[in-house]
């Protein structure tokens, strides 16, 4: 039908051109504005006054929201129809694992058994524990090539530097002097020397030249490790130096991860034993609440065994 429709518009409009062309010839201009091309008058855009309002809609959307309506409305019109018509003694065993809530139908829980739940829970903490040893075993092999070495530790490094010979001297002089004559004068001048000898000590410590001490540069007194000497730091080259710390540095943020999984593998592993302990039988009462580290912890009350 739509084309017998289009074929039919076809030979009107060849035999409307036909009629206007012969006019024409004879003279006559009222069919000429069937064959002149006539400018198409489009529909016009939003203003610019009005561009706050958003899109201006056109007569192809108001088409659009049309159809999209009704199509809407026969759809629920054709629902309503069916739950008119609606067996009620209607059943089929799928209707067995549904329910409605809230007029929406829902798949049923497939509740398990006490069984079957503490079999799930042990293969589940079964997996956890073996997760669990792996990642302790791994820490345990990158700890034995990782050593610490310039980790921070409470302790210090103490040099013992040995106070000046002549000031020593002076000092143990002066206190013998001032024992044999027992006067006030020996006395201030005992405690005289030793102030400067105290002064003299201190300027000593002042000037002391740790870096001179070890051997080594200023730069790499910092280090508890791998320090070098200077003869060492001239004939020795340092090219993968940057690599080397890096891959030591990704070393050490393995083994924290690691070791971190592995804390939480364990609390997991400890609430799943805990929920296995709960599915048996037994009176209990719960002697703390559960925390960030541990689970809740219950006390099983004892039973008479016949």
């Amino acid at each position: 039908k739509a084309r017998a429709r289009r074929g039919r518009r076809r030979s009107q409009g060849a035999r409307r051109r036909a009629k206007a062309i012969s006019a024409m010839a004879r003279g006559g201009g009222g069919g000429l504005r069937h064959v002149v091309h006539r400018r198409v008058h489009l529909e016009r855009p939003q203003p610019s006054a009005r561009k706050r309002l958003g899109y201006l809609e056109k007569h192809k959307d108001y088409v659009k929201r049309a159809k999209d309506f009704h199509r809407k409305q026969d759809r629920i019109k054709e629902m309503e129809k069916q739950a008119f018509y609606r067996n009620e003694d209607e059943f089929h065993t799928s209707m067995l694992s549904l329910k409605v809530t809230d007029g929406r139908t829902r798949k049923k829980a497939t509740p398990l058994s006490k069984e079957q739940q503490l079999l799930l829970d042990s293969q589940d903490a079964n997996y956890v524990a073996m997760r669990e040893q792996m990642d302790r075993k791994a820490v345990e092999k990158r700890m034995q090539s990782l050593h610490f070495l310039d980790a921070e530790r409470p302790n210090k490094h103490t040099i013992f530097v040995d106070d000046d010979d002549d000031g020593e001297e002076a000092s143990q002089g002066g206190g013998a002097r001032g024992s044999s004559k027992n006067t006030s004068g020996s006395s201030s001048s005992s405690a005289a020397s030793a102030g400067d000898a105290a002064a003299k000590a201190k300027k000593g410590l002042e000037d002391f030249d740790v870096a001179e001490y070890f051997d080594t540069h200023p730069a790499l007194l910092g280090r508890k490790a791998n320090r070098l000497r200077r003869q060492q730091l001239l004939t020795r080259s340092f090219e993968g130096s940057q690599e080397l710390q890096e891959a030591t540095r990704v070393a050490y943020r393995e083994l924290y991860h690691r070791q971190m999984r592995a804390k939480r593998l364990s609390r997991v592993r400890e609430e799943l034993e805990l929920r296995q302990h709960l599915l048996k039988k037994g009176r209990r009462v719960k002697i703390a609440e559960a925390t960030e580290e541990r689970p809740a912890q219950y006390r099983w009350l004892p039973e008479r065994k016949r």
